[in-house]
């Protein structure tokens, strides 16, 4: 009898799910996060390349001056540090070598010494980089090196690794 009986439910039969679909949006959420990553580092590639050429032409700057003048000292197990400085721009480049590397939590340190003043800080060195100093005044009379807690110190914690004179390249005379 028509009306008597409900119609037979239609049941849908599951349609397969194309596989590519989950494949491609994964593939594509990998792709914007390997992009992303490649613009951070580009962008921390050209920040490091930005500060490497400062520094070149901060050093190129006291290389040129017309009274620029070189010393080194030696320390009695063969590490130096070498400073060429300009007395006129009151600036110099100081480096160290043979003194290896330090525990992650410490850093060697550069101070500007002086007579009757507290040591001022003239920044850490970052492993074999040469440090340009700047600000330095006709009344110094030396640099010394020391070993500081990693971020530096407001002022030296320990005694001198090295000190150099700096009477040989124009300065506290």
């Amino acid at each position: 009898m028509w009306g008597t009986q409900p119609p037979p439910a239609r049941t849908r039969a599951p349609r397969p799910r194309p596989l590519f679909v989950p494949f491609a949006t994964a593939t594509a959420a990998a792709a914007l996060v390997v992009a992303s990553l490649f613009a951070v580092q580009a962008n921390r590639t050209q920040e490091q390349l930005a500060a490497e050429r400062a520094q070149a032409r901060e050093i190129a700057h006291v290389l040129a001056a017309p009274d620029a003048r070189a010393t080194t000292g030696r320390d009695g197990e063969g590490r130096n540090i070498g400073v060429i400085a300009s007395a006129s721009e009151g600036s110099a480049v100081v480096t160290l070598s043979g003194y290896g590397e330090l525990p992650g939590n410490r850093v060697h340190q550069l101070w500007l010494m002086r007579p009757q003043e507290q040591p001022r800080s003239l920044g850490l060195f970052d492993g074999d980089t040469p440090l340009v100093a700047t600000g330095l005044e006709q009344s110094a009379t030396s640099l010394a090196v020391t070993v500081e807690p990693d971020g530096g110190s407001a002022q030296p914690t320990s005694q001198p690794v090295v000190q150099l004179a700096l009477k040989s390249v124009g300065f506290g005379e």
